[in-house]
Order: structure tokens, then C-alpha cells, then sequence
């Protein structure tokens, strides 16, 4: 099952790159400043195309996900699409049917955020139409934080293998859909090759579809045990959500509007800071990649190793820690490159 799973990746991956290349399609234009800054090279924007994919392969083949998730999948896959075809530019646009998509899908499921184990939060979040919001606010962070830090290669796809993997090594005996965790992380490791040289990247469609799914997969595992709180949800996706709203605190302080593309995101200041010392551009991406997702990993590692019960104290302790030496390195980093 999986040697078949690998080979239909792998075999799409080069028939839809073939496709786009002979028929010019989906090829990812750099007509912004945040684009320009880390690439000049041509990229396709298929990655979301090869997501779906295999989403439709794992539903037929395999089975354990439920119709109803591909029609969502697919809605949130075509807004991506008309982002990256420039057919549907207006943000303001994009975020209000994001925002109905979103608002549908978590009313059919019921999808809601668990209570939390401290009692001023689960007060709120036990009244049925603030959990409903909560919800459909934490996904839009995540899908479009998700979609920020998507500009440099390997980084959103090397992340959320990082989060496959610790579902996989940490929490197996507590998986109740452990097989579509396994199979999605082949399909992000055939993604992270074809990535990793530049020339199939995500795009706005195939951060969009990753983040939703992972994030929807994440409140329902959460939802499923009592044995952790929530809060490990945001300790596992505390980057994209940030890098979102710390971007947005950013343009408030600057008198920015909010929806408007810059180039002061984390990873960008730090691909900067590669820019004179490594030449080749792949390796600038997958340096910037391995740092961020190599930190992540290992306060993971630290975290688990020290205390494998998880209170919501220590997750609350790593979340800070890791928002602390997010904004300290920033500042170092963005001092760092004015001075040179």
C-alpha cells in the first residue's frame, strides 16, 4: 500500500510538472516584491493540484475519509487556484470566502475547539456559537499564516512534517486515523524532493489545502483524547500562527493595512541574512528551512523529553519560549541586516 501510494506521487508529480512546463501553465508569476526577494527562477505552482490528488487516490484506494471532506478540500483547493491564476487578487475577497467555506464545513461536521482545562477559557468555549468562531478563527490564522511562510522552499512542507512525524513517534497508541497521518507524510516527503530543487512549489492552493486539513486533523485528534490539553495544538502550529499575527501587529504599529505583502516576515529577514553568505538559491531556501523547522524540532525534543505528562503549565511555559526567542532573534536579525 504505501510502495503503491509512493509511486503514484512520484509518477504524478512528474506528469503534472511535465504538463505545466510543455503548456506553460501554472507557472508562478514574480510580479511582487515579497516574490521577488527570494527567488528569480521559474517555479509551478502544482503542489496544491498534487495534494488533492492524493487526497482523491487515499479516498478511493484506500478509504477512512469521508466524502464530504473532499468537497471542502476541493472548495479550498480552487480558492488557492484563482489566488495563484491572479483571478481572484482583492484579499479582502479571498478572506470573505475563505471565511464561508470555513464557517459551512465547521457547522455540517460540528468541528469545535475542546475545552482547554482552564476554566475562564472553557467558559467561553462552552457556549456553542463563540466555540464555532473560535474555530473558524483559528483556521483562518493557520491556513493564511501557513500561507506566509510558504515563500520559502521546504519550510511549510518540512514543517508539517515535523507535526506528522511527532503524531507518529509521540502519540501512536493514541491515533484513531493513524493511517492517513502515515500516508500524508509520504506524500509531503515526495513534495519536500520535488520542492527542495525549486521547481514545484505549494502556492497559495497547496497552502491552503495542507493547513486545513492539518489543521481540521489536529482538532479532531485533540477532540478525541482527554489525555493532553488543546493547547498542544497551538505548541505544534505556534510558527505560522504567529508569523500571521505578529505581521499583523507590525502594520498596525506602521499604519499598514493589514491584507498588504511585505518582505519583514521572519523567514525573509533571515533569508537576508543568507543572501551574501551562500550563492546558490535551492541551498539559501533549504537553509532558512532547516534552521526554523531544526529549532522547532528541538524544542519538541526538549519538551517531550522533560516532561512526557505535558500540563498545560509546561505547554504554556514552551509556547511563551518559543514566542520569546522568535522576537529577540527577529530584532538581532533585522538590526543585523540595517547595519550591513
Amino acid at each position: 500500500m504505501y510502495i503503491n501510494l509512493l509511486c503514484f506521487m512520484i509518477i504524478s508529480s512528474l506528469i503534472v510538472l511535465f504538463i505545466s512546463r510543455k503548456k506553460n501553465l501554472f507557472l508562478d508569476v514574480k510580479d511582487t516584491m515579497h516574490k521577488r526577494l527570494v527567488t528569480n527562477t521559474e517555479k509551478y505552482s502544482i503542489g496544491g493540484i498534487l495534494l488533492f490528488m492524493f487526497f482523491i487516490y487515499f479516498y478511493y484506494y484506500i478509504g477512512e475519509l469521508k466524502s464530504l471532506y473532499i468537497l471542502f478540500f476541493g472548495l479550498m483547493l480552487l480558492v488557492g487556484f484563482f489566488s495563484d491564476l491572479k483571478l481572484l487578487e482583492n484579499p479582502k475577497k479571498r478572506f470573505f470566502i475563505q471565511i464561508l467555506i470555513l464557517f459551512i464545513f465547521v457547522y455540517l461536521i460540528d468541528l469545535r475547539i475542546p475545552l482547554t482545562k482552564i476554566h475562564t477559557l472553557d467558559f467561553f468555549l462552552n457556549n456553542f456559537y463563540f466555540n464555532k468562531f473560535f474555530t473558524i478563527f483559528c483556521l483562518m490564522i493557520l491556513i493564511n499564516g501557513s500561507n506566509f511562510i510558504d515563500g520559502i522552499n521546504t519550510l511549510l512542507i518540512g514543517y508539517n512534517i515535523l507535526i506528522c512525524s511527532a503524531l507518529l513517534l509521540l502519540f501512536d497508541t493514541m491515533l484513531q486515523d493513524k493511517l492517513i497521518v502515515q500516508c500524508f507524510l509520504i506524500a509531503l516527503l515526495v513534495l519536500l524532493f520535488f520542492n527542495s530543487f525549486g521547481k514545484i512549489i505549494l502556492g497559495d492552493s497547496g497552502s491552503y489545502l495542507l493547513s486545513f486539513f492539518i489543521g481540521i486533523y489536529l482538532i479532531n485528534f485533540s477532540s478525541s483524547t482527554n489525555a493532553f490539553s488543546p493547547f498542544l495544538i497551538i505548541l505544534l502550529l505556534w510558527y505560522p500562527c504567529f508569523e500571521l499575527l505578529f505581521s499583523m501587529i507590525r502594520r498596525v504599529i506602521a499604519n499598514k493595512k493589514m491584507y498588504e505583502p511585505d518582505i519583514h516576515h521572519f523567514h525573509q529577514i533571515l533569508f537576508k541574512y543568507f543572501d551574501k553568505k551562500i550563492k546558490n538559491e535551492n541551498l539559501k531556501h533549504i537553509a532558512v528551512s532547516l534552521l526554523i523547522n531544526g529549532y522547532a524540532f528541538l524544542m519538541l525534543f526538549l519538551i517531550f523529553n522533560i516532561n512526557q505528562q505535558l500540563r498545560v503549565s509546561h505547554i504554556l511555559i514552551a509556547i511563551m519560549t518559543n514566542i520569546i526567542i522568535y522576537l529577540m532573534t527577529y530584532v538581532i536579525l533585522i538590526n543585523f541586516i540595517k547595519k550591513n
